[in-house]
């Protein structure tokens, strides 16, 4: 009897949507992540969640488009050029080509370090190689050759369906690697019970507390993602003292070592763990880093001490600085906790009498009262470019708020006087400041190559209300010009107010113990400069003639000369940081803005 015609069509239906499910099912039961594989003794680790996801959102990040952009692109793809002709050199060696070769990762990338409490620390790396994993064989293939000429053997055993394929290395019979290829990725380790476990995990088999069970690394992690929950690219976890101890189990030194950090309150670092994502909607790159902290905090984590206080950029920060930073800082806090470990270890007084009493002795000032009860509280550091371009134009200037200047001054005046034959007094715009000069230098360097480095002019003044040191005079001059001129000043720039406000909107209802802002863009030119100089440019075809690698970038750079500067500063934009204290720990937030 046939089945009328509807009813036929509504099975047929069902059936291919039986099908549908199942095959979805099927296609969508894929193995765990890493940290749902590895075991809960995993100390260090990091990830890639996808590496052609990272390549991705590489190019539509700011450095990425620069490689891209038609004027820059051809110096790029001569230097490819360069590298592919080398690698043909060892390509026998490898098995194949450069491109399949960097083809080869198709999805999650990790190396990892365990250490459980027993036993020796092992490493575990897991690479997802998709539809090419026959030219991954092919390389390992290559080097199971290697290894078999150097007297090495090989294994295998099978679990369950997986085969285990052992290496045993020549002349030390605790060497060995396991490795197993499955659903498309390849895992590797140097411990066979390791790996068993893992499988085991897989397979779900087995209940074992992995990773992601570890509350420590889960902490840290939940502080990884983006403002808006974007997924990182990148994830690094640490947990350092744990993983020194057992690194170094059976070390009388280093275990002695480990007491004094210890005794120093390090114990209470419980882990270090972040993130990287890049090309977002609203950010081209987001850094994550935290520190978990034991609550409550002793000794040197105790003298962490940061405060929310004033962040806006003090009235003599240049205009054209390349980054400025400042923090607050409960200076007394730490002070006192500095004093107490050094008690500690040294016995009662010690402070006073090797510390205290010698610095007081030697430069004539008292350390207590003529510096520490002197500072305000609020540190500031900025760079600054100098100009011609050479290999360290960036100039450093540190700044340390004072309560009261003109005592400060009197101090800064009893101190150098004491150096008279290496410090001068100077005085620039009406403020006074000391040169300081080094040894032998004093009356010039006929050696000094000033096309190449910049010479250090050291100076150290009292601004305002600011102690500052510098390693570049002009510096010094240009802070004290811009200090009399408010219209100079950083804190009037509108990339530094859109980046304030992007800090404003990152901490939300948290206060920032520190900030930073930083312009790419000029550390960009100061390389575009250098690159671009004759007196490179000379040196680069001089360095040429017996170097192959310079030989080639010489080439390269001959032939496809690089763009106006314009070309490449439009992709790119000021960036930020924040640092954040709060119950859990130490947290760092870094960012670039996106160039539309």
């Amino acid at each position: 009897m046939k089945l009328p015609f509807l009813v036929r069509i509504r099975s047929a239906a069902f059936l291919s949507l039986f099908l549908s499910t199942l095959s979805w099912q099927v296609l969508n039961a894929e193995r765990p992540t890493a940290p749902h594989l590895l075991p809960d003794s995993t100390l260090a680790y990091v990830r890639v969640s996808s590496v052609p996801e990272l390549v991705k959102q590489f190019r539509d990040t700011a450095m990425g488009k620069i490689t891209a952009d038609p004027q820059v692109r051809p110096l790029l793809s001569d230097l490819y050029a360069s590298g592919l002709a080398a690698f043909e050199q060892i390509q026998d060696r490898v098995g194949i080509p450069l491109d399949e070769l960097l083809a080869i990762p198709q999805g999650e990338l990790c190396v990892a370090l365990v250490a459980p409490e027993d036993g020796r620390p092992e490493v575990m790396a897991l690479l997802e190689v998709g539809d090419h994993l026959p030219a991954a064989e092919l390389i390992i293939e290559r080097a199971e050759e290697a290894l078999a000429a150097q007297g090495g053997e090989r294994s295998s055993e099978m679990i369950g369906d997986t085969e285990l394929v052992i290496y045993q290395f020549p002349g030390d019979r605790q060497r060995r690697l396991v490795r197993f290829e499955r659903d498309g990725s390849i895992v590797i380790s140097s411990d066979e019970s390791l790996v068993k476990q893992l499988l085991s995990v897989w397979d779900a088999k087995e209940e074992v507390r992995t990773l992601a069970d570890n509350r420590r690394f889960t902490t840290i992690m939940k502080r990884s993602v983006g403002s808006r929950d974007e997924q990182p690219q990148i994830t690094w976890y640490v947990d350092p003292l744990t993983l020194v101890q057992r690194l170094t189990r059976g070390n009388f030194s280093a275990q002695a070592g480990l007491s004094i950090a210890t005794g120093l309150g390090l114990d209470g670092l419980k882990g270090i763990g972040g993130s990287i994502i890049l090309a977002t909607e609203e950010f081209d790159t987001i850094m994550h880093a935290h520190a978990l902290l034991e609550v409550p905090r002793d000794g040197v984590l105790k003298m962490i001490a940061f405060k929310s206080a004033d962040i806006t950029p003090e009235p003599w920060v240049p205009k054209d600085a390349a980054s400025y930073t400042t923090l607050n800082w409960e200076i007394d806090k730490t002070y006192e906790e500095l004093a107490r470990l050094y008690n500690t270890f040294r016995g009662e007084e010690a402070w006073k009498d090797q510390v205290l009493d010698r610095i007081s002795e030697r430069l004539q000032v008292d350390l207590e009262q003529d510096l520490i009860e002197a500072l305000d509280g609020r540190a500031s550091f900025v760079t600054w470019m100098e100009r011609p371009a050479r290999i360290n134009s960036q100039a450093n200037l540190l700044a340390f708020k004072l309560k009261d200047a003109d005592k400060t001054q009197r101090v800064l005046d009893r101190v150098t006087k004491q150096f008279e034959d290496r410090v001068t007094s100077e005085t620039y715009g009406g403020t006074s400041y000391y040169r300081i000069h080094f040894e032998g230098r004093r009356g010039g360097n006929d050696n000094f190559d000033e096309e190449i480095a910049r010479r250090p002019t050291p100076c150290a003044a009292i601004v305002g209300d600011y102690l500052m040191a510098t390693d570049s005079e002009k510096f010094l001059q240009q802070v004290i010009v811009t200090k009399s001129d408010s219209s100079l000043s950083l804190s009037n720039e509108l990339d530094y107010k859109l980046i304030a406000n992007k800090i404003g909107r990152q901490l939300g209802e948290a206060k920032a113990g520190m900030i930073t802002f930083n312009r790419p863009e000029e550390g960009m030119r100061l390389l575009y400069e250098l690159a671009t100089a004759q007196s490179t440019q000379t040196r680069l075809a001089n360095q040429a003639e017996n170097n192959p690698f310079f030989r080639a970038l010489n080439n390269a750079v001959t032939k496809n000369p690089l763009p106006p500067f314009a070309v490449i500063a439009k992709y790119l934009a000021p960036g930020g940081a924040i640092i954040t204290d709060d119950e859990t720990g130490i947290h760092y937030t870094a960012f670039g803005l996106r160039r539309e």
